[in-house]
């Protein structure tokens, strides 16, 4: 797959809904998910105290956006209206460094006046050329969000990748390779804003914005190859439901890239994890998202067979 684009599917997963951009009122609620739940239900009252329920989530930091790609576009704009999305929880966590243009509007607005012509600023030729007939590049996913970040907010931003398709054009901050779930994890606790690229097995693809993690192990906060494992994001095809993504497990061994991630289940079931895109403040602000996101420390370990 030399040159790959992404579009909306007609259908979407997700089981909780989320109000606007008000954030969930319970943790507990949020976290122990059908899937995660059905993992922790086991024989013996023993087992079942043992296994600990952890949780990486960016909505407490700030709220995300919520545009609805149809709105923007139509059902092919995915890439930029999920990019938006994720620059709404950029300029709401860090205000101080990104902060508001001339006319008292966030600086992230591109001097549109609004997230909803942001987005669609963003997916001009000007930097994705986004089409209506056959979506995002991959290639154009990077360098036009890049591109937009350093107009609006010159020198302010760091980037970093993790993509398998994208081959014409990658910026050196993308590497070639799958996304790997020490990256993922490790940008949600660096306080950056992600996207991530999915794929069916044929067709084309689609892009949503990642807003935390849950897993379930025996020891809190140590993360094992083989833990029940979900994404939350934000879904451009319906964003104002949390969309809960759950990875096979037999998919998560993948240190080095090469062996993408599986999802599970609802309309997304086999499809594939094959991109991360993510930007922060220079410099990265870790010190500060790690308070707090809060959470034990996270360390990435083989399952002894």
């Amino acid at each position: 797959m030399n040159q790959s684009t992404y579009e909306a599917r007609p259908a979407f997963a997700g089981s909780r809904v989320r109000s606007g951009k008000t954030l969930p009122g319970s943790i507990l609620g949020r976290i122990l998910r059908p899937a995660l739940a059905a993992a922790i239900m086991v024989a013996g009252s023993a087992v079942v105290s043992a296994q600990v329920t952890n949780t990486v989530d960016e909505t407490t930091i700030a709220n995300f956006g919520t545009l609805n790609q149809l709105n923007v576009g139509g059902a092919m704009y995915c890439v930029p209206t999920a990019t938006m999305n994720s620059f709404t929880w950029l300029q709401n966590a860090y205000p101080g460094v990104y902060g508001l243009d001339g006319t008292g509007a966030p600086v992230l607005q591109g001097g549109t006046g609004s997230w909803l012509a942001a987005a669609q600023l963003l997916a001009s030729a000007q930097y994705m050329n986004t089409s209506a007939l056959n979506g995002t590049s991959e290639d154009n996913w990077a360098i036009g969000k890049a591109n937009y970040l350093n107009q609006f907010a010159p020198g302010k931003t760091t980037f970093v990748g993790m993509d398998a398709n994208a081959d014409q054009n990658r910026p050196n901050w993308d590497q070639k390779a799958d996304p790997t779930i020490a990256f993922l994890l490790g940008q949600l606790r660096a306080g950056e804003d992600v996207e991530i690229a999915i794929f069916p097995s044929t067709d084309i693809g689609h892009v949503l914005t990642l807003t935390g993690m849950t897993w379930v192990d025996a020891q809190s906060g140590v993360f094992t190859i083989g833990d029940p494992l979900t994404l939350d994001t934000i879904d451009p095809a319906n964003p104002n439901q949390d969309t809960t993504l759950v990875i096979d497990p037999e998919s998560e061994n993948n240190p080095a890239g090469g062996n993408p991630m599986g999802i599970m289940g609802a309309n997304y079931d086999n499809y594939i994890l094959t991109g991360a895109l993510a930007e922060s403040p220079v410099p990265e602000p870790a010190t500060i998202t790690l308070a707090l996101l809060g959470g034990a420390s996270f360390l990435l370990r083989r399952r002894n067979a």
